[in-house]
């Protein structure tokens, strides 16, 4: 799945780019208020969200006038909360991916409305409870296949904002599709970015 997803977006981009009007690129940055929905035996275990951070780059691709393709490259922090129970010390789940992002865009007037497929690498993954850390990576799958929606705004100098929400599509932990279960990601964003002078 990750070599033809990947092979998919090679081919993609390579066509996109041959008929591309214009090309950025840009930085980008910003807060993401992550979850995990699990499932097992039929039953949805609840968590709070996990405030987080997310940091990389991306590309503006314009096809048309209004339409175009971003291909972006980031880091972000997601993962969950969970309040301590009868006295109990609280817990987290602190996940760490590099984020592969092919997002669709139409854009108007410096708005701009984006969604796509995006794969996840997991770069770490630790259970917390009490004060003490433990090392869970390899209990979850070292990729992560989801769908992203949002929408944004860029003013004339390059500087910009904009909000997404990543639902996860593939189960990341090892142990529960056994069982009929599943731990999936999710995520908000909202961030701040700059783009670079387009170029042919």
């Amino acid at each position: 799945m990750k070599k033809l997803f990947f092979a998919i977006t090679a081919i993609a981009l390579s066509a996109v780019t041959a008929q591309a009007q214009t090309t950025s690129f840009g930085l980008k940055g910003g807060i993401t208020s992550a979850n995990v929905k699990e499932k097992f035996g039929g039953m949805s275990l609840s968590y709070s969200s996990k405030i987080g951070f997310y940091a990389g780059a991306f590309a503006d691709i314009g096809v048309s006038e209004n339409f175009g393709v971003q291909p972006e490259l980031f880091y972000s922090s997601l993962g969950a909360k969970q309040k301590g129970t009868d006295g109990g010390p609280d817990a987290s789940l602190d996940f760490g991916y590099i984020n592969l992002p092919i997002l669709a865009k139409y854009n108007h007037s410096g708005f701009s409305a984006f969604l796509g497929p995006q794969i996840g690498y997991l770069v770490s993954a630790k259970s917390k409870s009490g004060g003490e850390s433990e090392d869970i990576k390899d209990q979850i799958k070292s990729t992560d296949f989801s769908g992203v929606i949002g929408a944004g705004y860029t003013l004339t100098n390059g500087f910009g904002f904009d909000a997404r929400y990543q639902i996860g599509f593939s189960n990341i932990s090892k142990d529960d599709g056994d069982n009929n279960g599943s731990v999936k990601n999710s995520a908000f964003m909202i961030g701040i970015h700059y783009r670079f002078n387009s170029s042919k």
